[in-house]
């Protein structure tokens, strides 16, 4: 296996430009939906490159920007010159930024013109659940790693239910069987692997056995940028934390997709 020393000003580039020839297309023609899909999907992959390298404003603004093609995608709607244009403004801040997050007034003139076409701009409306409602499911196939992470959880709030398990295929039974606000999956595991528990996760959710959100964050040792990014853009992963983990790192995900701390 061939491994890579990551540099978010390196690897970024190629999906930068990726994302602004999409744009650039969808300016002649903010109909086509094929070019919405794929500006999406790179901006997607962008997004978790921006989580791999823990640079949570550009994470929060790729994701309203997806967010908001989603939606014209999913409508049938042409694309807002104004989305385009502060897709592109994010761009050229993301190459000046190299590898450090956007300033504070970057990500809030950003925001501001993003999040009308977001979805997240309106859960505030939705009523709030309490802490004990929330439901995380741990898999990894080591002990030391499952204690790590469940003591995480737990210390960021005790009233969280945690359900911990050893093996991809005991996941998929207690994930089809219960309703989780948030999955930490190991990839690397013996026999049935993390990538097996994602692909039956896809396969449900494409049959409608599934529904409302599916937060799967993966967690790996994994250093070669080209395996990294083919589990970015799995749909359902939302990101991807290397090894070892941060227990800020852990709160920071409870923090994106658990609706009862959701910030």
């Amino acid at each position: 296996m061939a491994f890579h020393s990551l540099n978010f000003e390196d690897d970024a580039e190629s999906l930068i430009q990726d994302t602004e020839q999409y744009l650039l297309t969808l300016e002649k023609n903010p109909a086509e939906k094929t070019a919405i899909d794929n500006c999406a999907n790179s901006m997607r992959t962008l997004r978790g490159v921006a989580n791999l390298f823990n640079l949570d404003n550009i994470t929060r603004l790729t994701a309203l920007a997806v967010d908001g093609l989603d939606v014209a995608s999913k409508h049938n709607q042409k694309i807002d010159p104004k989305l385009i244009s502060a897709a592109l403004d994010l761009l050229d801040n993301l190459r000046q930024a190299g590898p450090n997050d956007l300033e504070d007034h970057t990500t809030q003139n950003l925001a501001v013109t993003l999040a009308p076409f977001a979805t997240t701009a309106i859960q505030h409306l939705a009523p709030k659940p309490s802490p004990s409602d929330t439901k995380i499911l741990i898999v990894d196939d080591e002990a030391i790693n499952q204690l790590l992470l469940e003591e995480y959880v737990r210390s960021y709030n005790k009233e969280i239910k945690v359900t911990t398990v050893d093996s991809a295929a005991e996941a998929i039974f207690y994930y089809l069987t219960e309703k989780f606000d948030l999955v930490f999956l190991d990839i690397m595991m013996p026999e049935v692997d993390g990538n097996h528990f994602i692909s039956i996760v896809e396969k449900n959710r494409a049959a409608l056995n599934i529904s409302g959100e599916v937060n799967i964050v993966v967690q790996t040792a994994v250093q070669s940028l080209e395996e990294l990014l083919n589990i970015i853009r799995k749909n359902c992963v939302n990101e991807v934390i290397r090894k070892p983990i941060l227990r800020q790192r852990i709160y920071t995900c409870i923090e994106r997709y658990c609706p009862a701390f959701r910030q």
